[in-house]
């Protein structure tokens, strides 16, 4: 009887110490909550880290983002749309689903095929990443052309935000490019 005590007290300190460990699965995170691009998207969509967690273990990280926009589109629970895809239905297919027309939604001009999931995806996110960082597409594009994933881009710019020389550069544009100083050159003489 000690025995069995004694490993289930080891089991039970085994699952606190683990319970509370660190985990990466393409984000950061602990017990306390998440980072990285799955709290871009939830800050950028304004929802609760918790309901971002719940999200993540539903649908493939890149494809947050789609779940995010078109519950937003559509007026919509995220669950709804996880439910659809859950049953195996295409980005398109619940795009038309829920009353929103692709072509529109995702701002696809002159293209008469259907969408594959994997454009929807992109152009989602590069729709994403580039208002949330405010950069151009064509940049989160290029990027992407060269082999980043969502994840590194997002965390490439979001370093930038914390840095204190970006801070600087951010309290200058909201003056302009000439800065407070109606575009006068302070370096003096040139």
């Amino acid at each position: 009887m000690k025995q069995i005590l004694s490993i289930t007290a080891i089991v039970a300190c085994l699952g606190g110490v683990l319970g509370a460990a660190n985990f990466n699965v393409g984000v950061s995170g602990s017990d306390q909550g998440i980072n990285g691009f799955s709290l871009s998207i939830g800050n950028y969509y304004g929802v609760p880290q918790q309901e971002v967690m719940v999200v993540e273990r539903s649908v493939p990280r890149d494809e947050m983002s789609v779940v995010y926009y078109l519950a937003r589109q559509s007026h919509r629970d995220t669950n709804f749309i996880i439910n659809m895809r859950s049953r195996g239905m295409g980005w398109w297919d619940i795009t038309r689903r829920l009353g929103l027309d692709p072509r529109s939604a995702y701002v696809v001009e002159g293209r008469n095929h259907r969408l594959r999931d994997a454009e929807i995806v992109d152009l989602v996110n590069v729709r994403f990443l580039s208002d949330y960082h405010h950069i151009s597409p064509n940049e989160v594009r290029d990027r992407r052309r060269r082999g980043e994933d969502y994840n590194r881009i997002n965390e490439d710019y979001q370093g930038k935000k914390e840095r204190p020389e970006h801070r600087e550069e951010r309290q200058n544009d909201k003056h302009g490019d000439r800065g407070e100083h109606g575009g006068r050159d302070n370096r003096g003489d040139r």
